[in-house]
């Protein structure tokens, strides 16, 4: 059952009360302070707490140190923590509010959306939700969803995503879009979904729902990420592309990203003390330039390879990059990479705009050679 809490500053706004919609019960209180020291570490899951943002919300993808390749894009902190129970969540690490927080001045968001759309200019925007949460898992979130699609699908030049590990879409497919909204989910094989990524979806359920989207006029996209590495798991990566390209046209596809398996090192005991049985921290890792455990450059471009190759094997494939990767592996694998992270952005826009110039986009300026 999941608890809701109410600051009572923003009670009798709209917004606030449309998400209470979907809650019955909630206790109103004056601040945060108020139960962050009564939730028991069992209760955090199940707990919600609903109240004005204080900073800014909108960001730059926190990417990592200069010594990997970050490709711009930004994202909107709306919600922050997850009731999923992926025993690889990095949350768990970053995160330190007990409960999952819903911010609900949604106007002043879009207004810094708004500001760094103008920033932008004539480069084309990527944006979304779905770093410090999963976009869909929530009621009170999807509140939120629906109506930043509406907002994204009245701007030019602008990709808006929405990130997740459910099949929570059935009001996201009856808001009215444009073709620049991109539904997109995470994905792994099936042994490591039921073994590392308790609460969330099958990986054919997901396959499924980002079928109904591209059906309802959407794009969609996906995260290799992370790959999990576990003897002979190349075959079943492969598998998952193959599931992929059965049910979904590569012109639908608006991404793919790689990554492998990340973290830092104290979130080794956390997931050791909140998942025993887990095995994914028993690896062999090392310890990568931005100070996070990752798995060794030779068994990194091994898994990358399987899959990238198998994701360029038909025709007019989308546009695939890593994610927190050096040049060394970009080279390994696909035989160039970015000089910067401001090439790595150029390429990004310009590869949209071959795909994707019939919904009005503006030609990016070629910064680079390439």
């Amino acid at each position: 059952m999941i608890k809701v809490y109410v600051e009572k500053e923003t009670l009798q706004e709209y917004w606030t009360q449309e998400i209470l919609k979907y809650y019955k019960n909630y206790e109103i209180i004056n601040s945060e302070e108020e139960i962050f020291n009564k939730i028991q570490p069992e209760e955090m899951k199940n707990t919600l707490l609903v109240k004005k943002s204080k900073g800014e919300i909108v960001k730059d993808c926190p990417g990592t140190q200069e010594s990997y390749l970050c490709c711009g894009y930004k994202v909107i902190n709306q919600t922050i923590n997850c009731p999923l129970d992926c025993s690889y969540c990095i949350l768990q690490y970053y995160i330190n509010k007990p409960v999952t927080i819903i911010y609900t001045d949604f106007e002043d968001i879009f207004k810094q959306a708004e500001k760094l759309i103008k920033i932008m200019g004539k480069n084309i925007l990527r944006i979304g939700t779905g770093e410090l949460s999963d976009s869909l898992a929530h009621k009170g979130t999807i509140v939120f969803a629906k109506e930043a699609v509406k907002f994204f699908s009245k701007k030019k030049n602008v990709f808006f995503e929405l990130k997740t590990k459910t099949t929570n879409i059935d009001e996201i497919l009856n808001v009215e879009h444009n073709e620049n909204i991109v539904l997109s989910w995470s994905v792994n094989p099936d042994k490591i979904v039921m073994s590392e990524e308790k609460l969330s979806a099958s990986l054919s359920a997901r396959i499924k729902a980002a079928k109904r989207s591209i059906d309802a006029g959407f794009l969609v996209g996906f995260h290799f990420d992370p790959i999990v590495y576990y003897k002979n798991c190349e075959i079943d990566y492969e598998k998952v592309v193959d599931m992929i390209y059965e049910n979904i046209p590569p012109e639908k596809i608006a991404w793919i990203s790689l990554g492998s398996l990340r973290y830092p090192p104290a979130t080794k005991d956390k997931i050791s003390d909140r998942h025993p049985e887990t095995k994914i921290i028993y690896q062999e890792m090392i310890k990568g330039l931005d100070g996070k455990l990752r798995y060794p450059r030779p068994l990194r471009t091994m898994l990358y390879r399987k899959v990238y190759d198998k994701l360029m094997n038909v025709n007019e494939p989308p546009f695939v990059y890593f994610c927190m990767e050096s040049k060394e592996v970009w080279q390994d694998i696909m035989g160039w990479y970015p000089e910067n992270n401001e090439e790595f952005e150029n390429r990004f826009a310009i590869e949209l705009y071959k795909r994707f110039k019939h919904s009005g986009l503006i030609k990016p300026k070629r910064k680079f050679k390439f």
